[in-house]
């Protein structure tokens, strides 16, 4: 099965961080095992630069590049025009980039194979 991971729960996978959620923990562990498939969002690459920038996480964003493109369990997918028409009528999510993740998982097919995998 296929999960869109949002910001907060890749990072905190790939640091082991306590603070992540039990069923977001299990399928991304289980992904590491081949079991899922998991998507990241550009939007997450430019989210992790910023706060690597900003000093608030510790995941340098070539780590985080380097995991997704060397394994056939992550992917990189595109934020773009498709994904914004995606976004509109999307009005319950008031961060732009947080917006951008759920309209991803929509356009990659929430119901079908693509679930958005919040950090907890």
């Amino acid at each position: 099965m296929g999960y869109l991971a949002d910001t907060a729960a890749i990072v905190r996978h790939l640091r082991q961080h306590p603070t992540l959620g039990r069923q977001a923990a299990d399928i991304l562990h289980e992904a590491d095992l081949g079991l899922h498939r998991i998507c990241v969002s550009a939007i997450t690459l430019m989210e992790v630069l910023y706060l690597v920038e900003a000093e608030r996480i510790d995941l340098p964003l070539d780590e985080l590049v380097a995991t997704v493109s060397h394994s056939s369990n992550y992917k990189a997918v595109p934020v773009d025009a498709d994904v914004v028409l995606a976004a509109v009528g999307i009005d319950d999510v008031p961060e732009l980039h947080d917006r951008i993740i759920v309209a991803t998982a929509r356009y990659y097919g929430t119901q079908k194979s693509e679930r958005h995998l919040p950090s907890g």
